[in-house]
């Protein structure tokens, strides 16, 4: 089946924003893939096309009623992919792909990645034959996915600009993915994303590969700041890059402030900061009770942790920004 219409069609279909693309081949060409892949593949995304297969999920927020905790996420985003915008596929994106060769499974998968950002990560697994469905909801950054997802390419992918607090996605995923963005909002926030990947998202068998940022790492930083040059076309401004913690909350704190080019001079009125939770280990375990999920691995640079007893100073842990976890169903 392939499945046709217009964007907005497709948005209205989907209850969403907007369709960033249509399946890369899906909706136009055909994808360079097996007669069989081609047959699986087109049994789900035929879901896609189904009328109201994306509606809002009952029962959740709407994005824009959210709780305070979120209420800054949007904009800072948004924001920041004006900023600062796509620099093109480099070698964290390949490394990603890596690990989902070696955490995800026998390939090829069909792959969910929250947060996909620019969609640089989510281009690279579609080359190595994956089909990939990427959820962005910064319309400064989805676009990109768009861009992408319009090159010819192995595999499927399904931009959509929407949130994945309340998006609503037919079928399940062999994985699902969310680089670099875990700890947004609170505990609860946390605890509802992880049952919707558990009770909606994730076949049997599947898993979740998350990274999440580790505290240490973040307070031996605090008040550290830099310059950040303009060294790709994408970027409007020269920034200047701030950290600090809050002991309180768990969270660390990443200010980034545009500088202007005729003064030197930063212009602390466009400032923008995420602030994102921070986990242990042993506070993930616990954030994970209740979610449908367990702790199957977590890894640093690739290299296992032990997450025994009797642990030293000089554990990987102190020194990484972030460690990555393999989440499977109970």
């Amino acid at each position: 089946m392939w499945c046709r219409g217009s964007s907005e069609e497709l948005a209205r279909e989907f209850g969403v924003d907007r369709m960033v693309e249509r399946a890369g081949g899906y909706f136009g060409k055909e994808p360079d893939i097996t007669r069989a892949e081609h047959a699986d593949l087109n049994r789900h995304f035929a879901l896609l096309c189904g009328q109201n297969a994306m509606a809002t999920q009952p029962g959740l927020p709407h994005s824009d009623v959210m709780e305070s905790s979120l209420g800054w996420v949007k904009p800072y985003y948004t924001t920041a992919g004006d900023y600062w915008g796509p620099t093109g596929v480099d070698q964290v994106h390949r490394d990603r792909l890596a690990i989902l060769s070696r955490l995800g499974g026998p390939s090829p998968l069909h792959v969910l990645e929250l947060g996909a950002g620019t969609g640089e990560a989510a281009a690279v697994m579609v080359d190595a034959g994956h089909s990939v469905v990427a959820v962005e909801f910064s319309p400064t950054r989805a676009p990109n996915i768009s861009a992408l997802a319009k090159e010819s390419r192995s595999g499927v992918l399904v931009g959509v600009e929407a949130d994945f607090y309340t998006v609503s996605l037919p079928g399940k995923f062999d994985v699902v993915c969310y680089w670099d963005g875990f700890g947004v909002g609170s505990d609860a926030d946390q605890r509802r994303l992880l049952r919707r990947i558990s009770g909606e998202w994730l076949k049997p068998g599947g898993c979740a590969l998350i990274d999440v940022f580790s505290p240490y790492r973040w307070t031996l930083e605090v008040g550290k700041e830099w310059i950040l040059e303009r060294n790709h076309p994408s970027h409007r401004f020269r920034q200047r890059r701030r950290f600090d913690f809050d002991p309180v909350s768990g969270c660390f704190l990443d200010q980034w402030c545009p500088i202007d080019d005729e003064t030197g001079l930063c212009d602390e009125s466009q400032a923008i900061t995420q602030k994102i939770r921070c986990y242990n280990p042993a506070d993930l375990e616990l954030l994970l009770e209740g979610t449908g999920l367990r702790l199957e691995r977590a890894e640093v640079g690739g290299v296992r942790l032990d997450l025994g007893e009797g642990h030293r100073s000089d554990e990987a842990l102190w020194k990484a920004w972030s460690y990555l976890v393999k989440l499977v169903k109970w």
